[in-house]
């Protein structure tokens, strides 16, 4: 039962926003498929065309338009990383198609058709970003029923030996969590979980709980440290050991752009538990919840590479027997 609740808690917020997104793609696309079809030089008939720019349309504004911008922060990152350059290239090179098409249909309209279609795996991919988007902020809006038991605080790069402006975010909120759940459970105790990276002088929970202790007052009997996980499934699993028994409910934070897959992991991995956002610079947000877009991407590769050469495959049928 425990597992159904957590999946359902995660997949609720992804159903409303695909069925929103779906059925503006829809509705959009009827509504204007007779105008885009005569600017396409294509059969008015055709309800085909006004679907594909539509999504066309969403998905370079959402995941073309994210990657781009942040693309023109990287100079304001700490650590500008392949795949945040890999970000960049993909918001440029999405623009970039898209003025193409545009350009290419005052030149030749069947080239540019053409190009539509061939890219829908790359419009379905915009689309999925945009039902992501729709999901963090509908899971953002869930509050914490009771006070937790556990709070769970999830590592992140560090700036020398201490917490860098991102993973200071997440210890000060769970610091909130921890103070707010003490009139209800006294007992209860801050777990900071984070290894140390091949570029890091100590282990992230280390300048986690020093953080706590020396700059927001928590008891150091009230941390337990996990100091040995590399990703954010391994923070979850190797911190079980803390957050058994009587320590339930778990709240688990981290930041806001990260919520919603942390609590997938929570899901696949049967923790019972909420996650609760930390805020987070209005200007890095695009480009971290693309990188929580690639990751899921990642985890569910065979899905995604399936999905694309159907999609692909029905796109170039669509165009082999297009009138």
């Amino acid at each position: 039962m425990t597992a159904v609740r957590g999946r359902m808690r995660v997949l609720a917020p992804a159903i409303v926003a695909g069925a929103v997104v779906i059925a503006i793609v829809a509705i959009a696309g009827v509504l204007v498929a007779a105008p885009l079809a005569r600017w396409l030089d294509a059969d008015a008939r055709e309800p085909l065309w006004g679907t594909v720019v539509v999504a066309a349309a969403i998905a370079t504004t959402t995941l073309g338009g994210a990657s781009a911008w942040h693309g023109l922060v990287l100079t304001r990152l700490v650590r500008v990383r392949l795949v945040d350059r890999l970000i960049a290239a993909l918001g440029v090179g999405m623009l970039l198609l898209a003025a193409g098409i545009v350009a290419a249909v005052g030149i030749e309209p069947a080239l540019a058709r053409a190009a539509l279609l061939l890219a829908s795996p790359l419009w379905a991919a915009g689309l999925g970003f945009a039902v992501l988007v729709g999901a963090m902020l509908l899971h953002a809006r869930a509050p914490l029923h009771e006070p937790p038991g556990a709070v769970l605080i999830l590592g992140a790069g560090l700036r020398g030996r201490d917490v860098g402006p991102l993973l200071r975010r997440r210890v000060e909120r769970g610091a909130e969590v921890w103070r707010a759940a003490l009139p209800g459970r006294p007992d209860a105790r801050i777990v900071v979980a984070g290894g140390r990276g091949p570029d890091e002088v100590r282990t992230e929970a280390s300048a986690m709980a020093e953080h706590l202790t020396e700059r927001l007052g928590v008891p150091p009997g009230a941390i337990d440290l996990e100091q040995a996980s590399t990703s954010t499934r391994e923070n979850l699993e190797l911190s079980r050991p803390f957050l058994t028994g009587e320590r339930a409910p778990l709240a688990v934070v981290t930041s806001g752009y990260h919520a919603y897959r942390t609590a997938w992991l929570l899901a696949e991995l049967g923790m019972d538990g909420a996650v609760v956002g930390a805020w987070t610079r209005p200007s890095y947000r695009p480009g971290a919840v693309v990188r929580e877009a690639l990751a899921i991407a990642a985890d569910a590769r065979r899905w995604c590479l399936a999905a694309a050469l159907a999609i692909e495959a029905i796109a170039v049928w669509a165009l082999v027997v297009e009138p």
